[in-house]
């Protein structure tokens, strides 16, 4: 597997396919931990929803992948069920048929499904802000995006006591990446958090054995984009065979609608 410009990558082939990583573009919570000195463990910050700022990155992301092109290769988008992870998911891939972005946002001639999927969201515990709201509020807010895989209506994943570890959080990563290969799209969109997908590309590179530069296992910023490509001789390594994680968060099939 390599990690590779947007622009590099339009052939599909049986042997490989490409995955564009996104991090959700700035959130409140991003503001008050990192200027104003918030403390994480602020209920103030349940769920976080985007900024001001953060909505202008989507904006600007979105015109980036509308230029590129890249906008009409996607067959499916996933995105964490975290509010901000969702705003940027529906503000670059609906534009402006999301009623609280800008009008302003350009137009694509594609709309891939967009599905909600707890095995990618932020790491868990302790922090109000990677804790998600009820999906039957969320369906309220963002009925483009398909919830049907995620099983429970409340957040029966985030814990109060304690901080999800880092390597159970890479091994997630691992598997959500081994289900995204057995899945017959070639080109999908994930739309996630700087922790999960750090972890995530970390893994593939020292559990795997993918030689990565160091440049390319640091922290996203936000509304960041990273292609990457996963080839078929990688999905075959001892590590991703025997994979597995805690069975709450994994998808329960590969199958879900898909919005009209």
């Amino acid at each position: 597997m390599d990690l590779c410009g947007t622009q590099m990558l339009r052939l599909s082939s049986p042997h490989f396919k490409t995955l564009h990583l996104v991090r959700h573009a700035q959130g409140v919570h991003n503001i008050a931990l990192e200027e104003k000195g918030e403390k994480p463990e602020s209920e103030k910050l349940f769920d976080a929803h985007l900024s001001p700022k953060g909505l202008q990155q989507v904006s600007e992301r979105r015109n980036q992948i509308l230029e590129s092109g890249l906008l009409n290769t996607v067959e499916l988008v996933i995105t964490s069920p975290l509010c901000r992870a969702m705003e940027t998911s529906i503000g670059i891939f609906r534009g402006q048929e999301y009623v609280n972005i800008s009008e302003d946002f350009a137009k694509a001639n594609n709309f891939p499904p967009i599905v909600a999927l707890e095995i990618c969201r932020e790491r868990m515990g302790l922090y109000p802000c990677d804790r998600r709201a009820s999906i039957s509020t969320r369906r309220t807010f963002f009925p483009e995006i398909d919830f049907t895989m995620i099983e429970s209506d409340e957040d029966a994943l985030w814990q109060d006591k304690e901080r999800e570890k880092l390597e159970d959080v890479a091994t997630r990563g691992l598997h959500f990446v081994k289900w995204l290969w057995e899945r017959p799209e070639k080109e999908i969109a994930i739309v996630s958090h700087g922790i999960f997908l750090q972890q995530t590309l970390c893994a593939l590179h020292g559990k795997v054995g993918i030689p990565l530069e160091d440049s390319l296992l640091t922290r996203f910023a936000n509304c960041e984009l990273r292609s990457i490509r996963i080839e078929k001789s990688d999905m075959e390594a001892d590590t991703l065979m025997t994979c597995n994680c805690r069975n709450y968060v994994t998808p329960p099939s590969t199958s879900f609608h898909s919005h009209a």
